[in-house]
C-alpha cells in the first residue's frame, strides 16, 4: 500500500495556477475574466506542517499568477498579429463578414478585483486524506448582502488535485459569509479534538467554517443571541431557532438528536418529528455515527462520534 505524501508548496502553486485557467469566464467578444479570489484548503496535518510557509507561498502565487495573466495576454497579442497577416492574405478569396468571423482580434484577459487574494487553511471535507489538496476560486471577496430573505447561495468552483496528479473541476455552494475584519482568517486553522470529546461537529454559519467539539452530554444548539445560553451558538437567520435542537449519548454510547425548533431538523435528508422541549426523555431519534445535520435549510452540520 502507498502511503498517502503531503502536499509540497510547489503542488500548491501548480494547483492555484490550474484553478485560474479552469474558471475562466468569457465577458465579452475581446475580455475573459479570471478569478481574484482563491481559497486553499488542505489536511490539518499538511496545514500543521506547511503553516511556517504559509506567508512565502501566498506571496509566491502572486506571482505566478502576475506571470501568468501577462503570457496570456502576450500570446493573445502575438496571435492576434498572425490573424490579421491571415487576414491580408486570405481577403482576396474569401467574404469579408467570414474572415471576422474566423480570423477576429484577439480576447484579452483580465483580473476581475483590484489584487490577488490567498487564502490557505483546512478542509472541513471528513474525509479527506493527507494527500488533500483543493482550490475554491471566486470572482468576489465575499457576497454581497443586502438581498432580503435567505441568503444568497455562491457558485463556485473546486479544482481538486486527484492522487493520479490530474486536476478535476466541480461547483460547489458556499453561502456567503459577511466581511471579513481586518487580519481575520476565513478558512478554520485545525485545533486538535480535546481528550474529553465525544464527538465533532463541523459547520459553516454567517461567520466562516468552524469546527466544535461535544464535551458533554447532552448539548444545545441555536441561533446566538443576546441572553441566550446555548452550547454550540451560530451566527444565522432567524430561521435557525435561538434553541433549534438538543443532541445526546446514552450509556451505550449511542448518540440521539431532538428537534425542539420551528421550522425543522433533517438528519441525512430526512426530517425528523420535533419534539417536546419541556420533556426531557421523549422525541430522541438515533443519530447515526456520521451524519449531516440541517437546520431550517440554513445551516448544515457534519457530526462524527468519536
Amino acid at each position: 500500500m502507498i502511503e498517502k505524501q503531503r502536499p509540497t508548496a510547489r503542488n500548491i502553486l501548480d494547483a492555484v495556477v490550474q484553478a485560474m485557467y479552469e474558471a475562466q469566464e468569457p465577458l465579452d467578444e475581446g475580455l475573459i475574466l479570471v478569478p481574484p479570489v482563491f481559497d486553499v484548503l488542505l489536511h490539518p496535518k499538511a496545514y500543521q506542517d506547511l503553516k511556517s510557509l504559509v506567508p512565502r507561498i501566498k506571496k509566491q502565487a502572486k506571482r505566478r499568477l502576475d506571470a501568468e495573466l501577462e503570457r496570456l495576454n502576450r500570446r493573445g497579442s502575438e496571435e492576434g498579429f498572425f490573424r490579421r497577416a491571415a487576414h491580408q492574405a486570405l481577403r482576396w478569396f474569401s467574404a469579408e463578414r467570414y474572415l471576422r468571423r474566423a480570423y477576429g482580434g484577439a480576447a484579452a484577459y483580465e483580473r476581475a478585483g483590484e489584487a490577488w487574494s490567498i487564502d490557505i487553511g483546512v478542509t472541513a471535507e471528513p474525509d479527506a486524506g493527507l494527500d488533500y489538496l483543493a482550490v475554491e476560486t471566486d470572482f468576489a471577496a465575499h457576497a454581497q448582502t443586502a438581498f432580503k430573505g435567505r441568503p444568497t447561495v455562491n457558485i463556485r468552483r473546486r479544482t481538486v488535485v486527484l492522487p493520479d496528479g490530474r486536476f478535476e473541476t466541480v461547483l460547489t455552494t458556499d453561502r456567503p459569509a459577511p466581511p471579513l475584519t481586518p487580519g481575520a482568517h476565513r478558512l478554520p486553522v485545525p485545533r486538535p479534538a480535546p481528550p474529553d470529546a465525544l464527538a465533532r461537529l463541523t459547520y459553516e454559519d454567517e461567520t466562516g467554517r468552524r469546527v466544535f467539539y461535544m464535551t458533554t452530554s447532552p448539548i444545545r444548539i441555536g441561533r446566538r443571541d443576546a441572553g441566550n445560553d446555548v452550547d454550540l451558538a451560530l451566527h444565522a437567520l432567524p430561521d435557525v431557532s435561538r434553541e433549534h435542537a438538543r443532541i445526546r449519548r446514552g450509556p451505550d454510547r449511542a448518540f440521539a438528536i431532538k428537534d425542539v425548533s420551528r421550522f425543522g431538523v433533517t438528519v441525512d435528508g430526512e426530517k425528523i418529528h420535533p419534539g417536546d422541549r419541556e420533556d426531557e426523555r421523549a422525541g430522541w431519534h438515533p443519530l447515526p455515527p456520521k451524519a449531516e445535520i440541517g437546520l431550517a435549510n440554513v445551516v448544515f452540520i457534519t457530526f462524527e462520534a468519536l
